[in-house]
């Protein structure tokens, strides 16, 4: 039996009117006595009547975040974009709750539904998600950091991954490389279609192509069974051999393949030049320097709970902006130039 709004004034120990004017705002409630009431709400999972939905000026100050946990994940990239995305919540004065269930949609609706939350943010975009898609049935305004094939009502940032793949090419090509390999990223990111790795590497792919640059694709990149040494293996044994690598893989994986390429004595970048797109290695341990077309999550998520609050706070109606971050490169000394003349 769903729990009525006797029950939450049970449960919070105050009056039906006190529990009325909480969902409502029509009168000053004390913020422990508020506190109490969103508790039993949240604990009794009771949905507010649909008259109670429409008032407007209603805010709980909470923000849902909904970041799924699965399988495995990278770690670093999980905790950058939710710790970045609760700190400036946290700056603006709201909580947030973390929606990590598989069940995505129906934990945002059901925690959208019952006024708990005054917006809500998605992470982990992947390349269908039906979190994006089905975010006009929320009823609260709804920012995605990232870009799905398939937009819906919701508004999103991200960065411009077009731009990143033609950026990691032409940088390649302008410094005299014309032969490249492609490490991949662990294959539970494209088999889970994460978006913005499909589209790196499809992107950098064709890029290279119509500029003239031969890749090669390393074998795949399984979760806990990558072999360095058979990379590097097929690295030296490649007619013409690759002057760089384009990384899309993490921190443990480049690590082993810079430990093997300096156990065989061929020195970065005097022999190899690295170049890791769409990573985050600034939170990794990264045994030796790489250059870098980084993930960039302080100023994604900046962005994205800027946007949601302005819906929340000045209602605005956002759900069809879209906002596109340039990339940029980290230089650290891993790229050099094959170019005559050129000392980098």
């Amino acid at each position: 039996m769903m729990a009525g709004i006797k029950d939450v004034a049970h449960a919070a120990g105050v009056s039906v009117s006190t529990v009325s004017y909480v969902l409502s705002g029509k009168r000053a409630i004390s913020e422990k006595t508020a506190a109490k009431v969103r508790d039993a709400i949240r604990e009794l999972q009771y949905t507010p009547d649909a008259s109670a939905q429409k008032m407007r000026g209603i805010r709980n100050r909470i923000l849902a975040v909904s970041e799924p946990i699965r399988g495995d994940i990278n770690e670093a990239k999980y905790n950058a974009y939710f710790l970045h995305t609760a700190r400036q919540a946290r700056n603006a004065g709201y909580d947030v709750l973390l929606l990590s269930g598989e069940d995505a949609v129906d934990d945002i609706r059901r925690v959208t539904r019952s006024n708990m939350v005054d917006g809500v943010l998605l992470l982990d975009i992947v390349e269908d998600d039906e979190r994006v898609a089905e975010a006009g049935s929320y009823g609260k305004p709804c920012v995605a950091i990232g870009y799905p094939s398939r937009k819906g009502d919701c508004a999103c940032v991200d960065i411009d991954f077009p731009a990143a793949a033609d950026l990691a090419v032409r940088y390649l090509h302008g410094k005299g490389h014309r032969d490249v390999i492609l490490l991949r990223d662990n294959e539970r990111d494209y088999e889970r279609q994460s978006g913005y790795v499909l589209t790196l590497r499809r992107l950098m792919l064709e890029r290279a192509g119509e500029m003239g640059m031969r890749v090669t694709e390393s074998a795949k990149n399984e979760f806990g069974r990558f072999d360095a040494r058979a990379f590097v293996d097929g690295l030296l044994k490649s007619l013409p051999r690759p002057t760089a690598i384009i990384s899309q893989a993490d921190a443990d994986t480049l690590n082993m393949v810079t430990r093997e390429l300096e156990n065989r004595g061929i020195d970065i970048p005097g022999d190899i030049s690295i170049l890791s797109c769409g990573t985050f290695l600034k939170n990794e341990l990264v045994a030796h320097p790489v250059t870098e077309i980084p993930l960039m999550p302080r100023l994604l998520c900046s962005k994205a709970v800027g946007l949601l609050l302005s819906a929340v706070e000045d209602g605005r109606t956002i759900g069809a902006e879209s906002e596109f971050v340039p990339p940029r490169i980290e230089d650290r000394g891993s790229v050099c130039s094959l170019n005559e003349g050129d000392e980098s």
